[in-house]
C-alpha cells in the first residue's frame, strides 16, 4: 500500500445500491408535487366545467392515477412497515378498473372480502404488474381474471389470463413485472406461484397472511364484480380548497 492511503472499506460494496436508493428517492421526492398538481387541477376541471357523464369518468380516472403515482412515490419517501392493513378485494377491483381503460379485452373480478397484513401500496404495485402482463399475454380480446379468496389465515390473489401460456411471450417487461411481484410479496410476508390457468395461459398466485382479527371471522360470501368502461363517479370538489393545495404544493 502506498503511503498516504487508507484501505477501503469494507462495505464498498454496498455503495453502488446506496446510491441508487438515494436516487429513487430523490425522483419520487420530483415525481410528487406534478402528480398532486394533476390530481388537484383535474379536480378543478370535474367543479368548474360541469362535464357529461364520460368527461367526468375520464378526469375522475385521471384523478385516481395521479394519487396512484403520489402513493407509490410516498412509500419509498417513508418507508413504512410491512404491515398493512389492506383490503385485497377493493384494491383488486380499483387496479381492474384501472387497467379496463387501456386495454380492450375482458377483465373479470370475482372476489371474498380479504383483509391482509401488508401494504396497500405493495398489494396495488403487484395488482398493477401482473394484469398488465396478463392483458398483454391474452393479446386485443383476450381475457384476463381475477380472484381474491380467503382460506384460513392466508389470503390468496390469483390473476389468470387466456394468453400462450407460460414461457411463450416475448422476455423482457413480463420477467422485470415478475421480479416487482416477488420482491414486493416477499416484503409483505408472502409467495407467489405460477402455473397453468383454465383460461388457458398462465395463472400467478400470490398468498399474503390475513389480519389476525379478520381470519376468526365467518367464511364471506364471494361476489362478482362488475368493472364499467366509464364508470360515472360524482364526489363534491372544493375549487378553493383544491386551488390553495395546488398552490402549496407548487
Amino acid at each position: 500500500m502506498l503511503p498516504g492511503t487508507h484501505p477501503k472499506p469494507q462495505n464498498s460494496r454496498c455503495e453502488p445500491a446506496d446510491a441508487e436508493f438515494h436516487t429513487l428517492r430523490q425522483l419520487c421526492h420530483d415525481l410528487t408535487v406534478p402528480a398532486t398538481s394533476i390530481k388537484l387541477l383535474t379536480q378543478v376541471a370535474v367543479a368548474e366545467s360541469d362535464p357529461g357523464p364520460a368527461m367526468r369518468a375520464r378526469l375522475r380516472q385521471i384523478c385516481d392515477e395521479a394519487a396512484r403515482i403520489a402513493d407509490i412515490c410516498g412509500y419509498f419517501l417513508d418507508q413504512p412497515g410491512g404491515d398493512g392493513p389492506a383490503d385485497v378485494d377493493l384494491l383488486a377491483a380499483e387496479a381492474a378498473d384501472s387497467a379496463r381503460w387501456r386495454y380492450a379485452g375482458t377483465i373479470d373480478v370475482v372476489a371474498e372480502t380479504a383483509r391482509v397484513a401488508a401494504h396497500p401500496v405493495v398489494i396495488m404495485r403487484i395488482l398493477t404488474n401482473l394484469i398488465d402482463n396478463a392483458c398483454r399475454a391474452a393479446g386485443p380480446g383476450g381475457r384476463v381474471r381475477l380472484t381474491v379468496r380467503a382460506d384460513g389465515d392466508r389470503a390468496a390473489l390469483v390473476v389468470a389470463d387466456s394468453g400462450r401460456g407460460f414461457g411463450q411471450g416475448k422476455p423482457g417487461r413480463a420477467s422485470l413485472g415478475l421480479d416487482i411481484v416477488a420482491a414486493m410479496a416477499s416484503r409483505g410476508g408472502g409467495t407467489v406461484e405460477m402455473g397453468s390457468s383454465d383460461l388457458g395461459g398462465m395463472a400467478v398466485t400470490v398468498t399474503f397472511p390475513r389480519e389476525a382479527a379478520e381470519s376468526a371471522q365467518a367464511p364471506h360470501l364471494a361476489r362478482t364484480v362488475s368493472i364499467p368502461r366509464a364508470p360515472a363517479r360524482t364526489a363534491p370538489v372544493n375549487t378553493a380548497a383544491a386551488r390553495s393545495a395546488s398552490r402549496e404544493a407548487g
